[in-house]
């Protein structure tokens, strides 16, 4: 290719062969074909790399790089600045998008000029020959797209917040935007650095623009990258919120404030869980006592906990099943089929 395609898909990959051919087929299966999809392979000891090459060999739009093994900032800072297109769209390595979904971003650019974008996404499962799904942002507020700004998206980043947190949507971003303003991934965040990033844009000026399609699809799946938020990934958040810039007084500053003491009520609430588990509780309860986050967070803890052992959690709602034996262009079709189907027929 030599001229700059209109949108860079951005994935970066680590030991992701089960599920990579279909995010890249999902991705070169686009409406929108002004595309490049650039994958970055962090040091995978797995056939991840020979999975890429194979679609490299077929498609001149499909770019393998080698990533920095520096952690997840670092990986998609070299997919950021490796983009040649105007605008940049994530895509996990594990995920699948619907054929539309650059389209309705496109559309959705076109209209309000935003300079980020997201749509709604839906969780899916694949258990044997059933595939479970649900509708990530639920509810009236998430039936029209609005723009999003700065104040609800500290709000509903909370840790330990409720409903849905627009920091876990993909984003589509305007590249010359973040190029113009220095906004790139913080290396230093092992955890959260989508949220920060799409945060430092907005307080640089830009606009976020929600759209009720739900075109991204989150895989769920045993090896899903998960794990407990840790005193170094919280420290890091923190120092990241207190760095922050914006107005000394007004709305916006409050909500970062408020930011700041969930994680520091976070940090609070790993202390108590670990008073707690040696037996401390005396020391548990003086650790909670004044701060109204690490209280709640910790008896959220205790409840799903409990919730666990005696099975009060339902399971996700089952929807339509794929068919097996298939190619995988035929085989993803299906599933994104099937999702379209849990989702306009729930």
């Amino acid at each position: 290719m030599t001229a700059a395609p209109l949108v860079s898909i951005l994935m970066v990959a680590r030991n992701a062969a089960l599920f990579i051919d279909a995010a890249i087929v999902s991705a070169r299966e686009q409406s929108l074909t002004d595309i490049e999809i650039v994958v970055v392979d962090d040091g995978s000891s797995d056939c991840t790399a020979q999975h890429v090459r194979a679609h490299v060999a077929t498609d001149s739009r499909v770019r393998l790089l080698e990533g920095p093994r520096r952690g997840l900032s670092a990986v998609r800072n070299t997919s950021l600045k490796a983009a040649r297109g105007h605008f940049a769209a994530i895509l996990d390595s594990d995920d699948i998008l619907h054929p539309r979904h650059l389209e309705w971003l496109m559309a959705g650019r076109v209209r309000g000029g935003a300079e980020i974008l997201a749509t709604n996404m839906v969780e899916f499962q694949e258990e044997g020959s059933r595939l479970t799904t649900r509708i990530f942002a639920e509810g009236p507020l998430w039936n029209d797209a609005r723009p999003i700004e700065a104040e609800e998206y500290v709000e509903r980043g909370m840790i330990g917040g409720k409903g849905a947190l627009p920091g876990y949507l993909k984003p589509l971003f305007d590249l010359s935007f973040l190029r113009a303003n220095g906004v790139g991934y913080d290396e230093r965040l092992r955890i959260g650095e989508d949220f920060d990033l799409v945060l430092r844009a907005m307080l640089a000026g830009a606009r976020y623009l929600y759209l009720p399609e739900p075109t991204y699809y989150y895989r769920r799946h045993v090896a899903s990258t998960s794990h407990r938020l840790s005193r170094a990934d919280l420290e890091g958040l923190l120092r990241a919120a207190q760095a922050y810039p914006c107005e000394t007084d007004g709305t916006l500053a409050a909500k970062v404030q408020a930011r700041r003491e969930n994680l520091e009520g976070a940090l609070l609430h790993l202390d108590t869980i670990a008073a707690i588990k040696d037996g401390k509780l005396i020391r548990a309860l003086r650790l909670t006592a004044g701060h109204p986050d690490a209280r709640r967070l910790t008896l959220s803890s205790l409840y799903e906990a409990t919730a666990k052992r005696i099975g009060l959690f339902r399971p996700v709602r089952q929807a339509v099943p794929p068919a097996h034996g298939e190619p995988l262009a035929e085989r993803l079709r299906s599933i994104t089929q099937g999702l379209q189907s849990a989702v306009l027929n729930p």
